[in-house]
């Protein structure tokens, strides 16, 4: 599991702890493994060759099993600004492709944690489209509980700037949904104060109220959620923003690519077409066309079939039907 360092408020002062996402009966936890005191950097030292820890905090976690990579990712956000060892600098980026399970991990998020860091990576304040997004953007999310989840965003939304907080809590809680004015995308600004605080609750405390969301805290997300009011309620949106976001708006629909197709399975296609990948390699565009005709007469919605195994079924028709040879 992973580890985090994790600030709290003491009477006002910061104090960190080390902590470590564990699984429990409800879900995915956490335990403290270290108490850090108010400077958490006194317990690491990032030298030329990579981090080394103080010989107190060894101590204390002498009876752990931990991964040396995972304590220094949890150290990490408090690196010195450019800080490389010597030893990373060679590493050569490598292109991940995710894999079908991957991507339903990521789909499975909570959606407030999809929209929070969507705008945190890209400041778009209408996220409408957020299905569009590259799933890349959503995979260090993954696998990481809610204590662990709200650590993350805490540092994160600590470089938005202020003049973003207001249409940052519009965009991740969604409220333009309760609007029918095209102005509450791309110009929430323009709305009624009134019926945008009504918005804002109605959402607050829906999330506040959603088990699934605070599974893992022993006193539930309050004490995380309530910094949103805040923003919500002291925080003005920026002056003549929206006629900016209308138009990049405007100008990102002419530039927005289609969403990738999924990769086609073998197993699926197995399932959907009664044939392997190979047999259907060695038939020509007209003898698979010939059996997608009579799979699509047998699976149609008209006839019974399920229509969304149908359309799963044409789709994948259609990419692997391209580049076959007539024949």
């Amino acid at each position: 599991m992973s580890m985090y360092v994790a600030v709290l408020r003491d009477r006002g002062r910061p104090r960190f702890e080390l902590r470590r996402t564990m699984p429990r009966e409800e879900g995915l936890g956490f335990e403290v493994l270290a108490d850090l005191g108010t400077d958490p950097s006194k317990a690491v030292l990032f030298g030329r060759f990579g981090m080394s820890y103080a010989e107190e905090l060894l101590e204390v976690l002498a009876h752990l099993d931990l991964d040396p990579d995972a304590l220094d990712g949890a150290f990490a956000p408090f690196a010195p600004q450019g800080y490389k060892p010597s030893a990373d600098r060679g590493k050569v980026w490598r292109r991940t492709v995710l894999t079908r399970a991957q991507e339903d991990e990521i789909l499975a998020l909570h959606p407030f944690d999809r929209r929070r860091m969507a705008f945190l990576r890209s400041g778009e304040v209408n996220l409408s489209r957020i299905d569009e997004v590259n799933p890349k953007m959503f995979r260090g999310l993954v696998g990481k509980g809610r204590d662990e989840l709200e650590q993350l965003f805490l540092r994160m939304e600590r470089e938005l700037p202020l003049r973003e907080a207001r249409s940052y809590v519009h965009a991740v809680f969604n409220l333009q949904r309760h609007f029918a004015d095209i102005t509450a995308r791309s110009m929430p600004e323009a709305l009624d104060p009134g019926r945008l605080d009504e918005a804002f609750l109605h959402e607050f405390c829906a999330i506040l109220g959603d088990p699934s969301f605070g599974r893992g805290l022993p006193t539930g997300p309050e004490a995380y959620l309530r910094r949103y009011a805040l923003l919500h309620f002291d925080f003005d949106f920026p002056a003549a923003d929206g006629f900016r976001r209308i138009y990049e708006d405007f100008m990102n629909d002419f530039r927005r690519l289609p969403p990738r197709p999924k990769p086609v399975e073998p197993e699926r296609v197995r399932e959907l077409f009664g044939l392997t990948m190979a047999e259907i390699g060695r038939m020509s565009k007209r003898e698979f066309a010939r059996v997608f005709r009579k799979k699509a007469m047998s699976m149609h919605p008209d006839k019974g079939g399920d229509h969304d195994a149908f359309v799963e079924l044409l789709e994948t028709y259609k990419r692997m039907i391209r580049g076959k040879s007539e024949g």
